[in-house]
């Protein structure tokens, strides 16, 4: 009688080869925690237009809040002010705009490209900053502001 060869017997089985890859992977990887996109919560009074949590914003995407408040300014083309947590732009813009730009904020500051997942810092490398995913370990170069 013939014995059969099974997948256990070898070292290289697909379970083991599969056991040792997530060993290897971050811990960020593996999770599967879901992301809560900040909204942006306005309102206009006269000819200005208070974006009333700023601050929240910034702390929530782990940005800093200077970095944050140059894209805006470069996005609305208009003069603004920080105060006490929120910002204080020149101008009537409605929710809508206002969350279309935190989106584009994310699209290039706080998502990875490579997987699409939040947990991402900005270093500096030879005098050029750079995007670094903690999950997958991609880098990606930032625009200017």
């Amino acid at each position: 009688m013939v014995k059969e060869k099974t997948n256990t017997d070898n070292p290289l089985d697909y379970n083991s080869l599969l056991d040792r890859l997530y060993m290897s992977l971050p811990t960020k990887t593996l999770e599967n925690t879901r992301f809560e996109l900040p909204t942006v919560d306005s309102i206009v009074q006269g000819k200005q237009t208070i974006w009333k949590n700023f601050s929240k914003c910034a702390k929530d995407l782990k940005r800093e809040e200077l970095q944050m408040y140059k894209f805006v300014m470069k996005e609305i083309s208009t003069s603004s002010t920080i105060v006490n947590g929120t910002l204080v732009l020149n101008g009537i813009f409605n929710n809508q705009k206002m969350n279309q730009i935190l989106d584009k904020y994310l699209k290039y500051f706080v998502l990875c490209s490579a997987c699409k997942k939040p947990d991402t810092e900005i270093v500096v490398q030879n005098n050029v900053k750079i995007l670094k995913c903690t999950a997958c370990g991609a880098i990606s170069p930032l625009p200017k502001l």
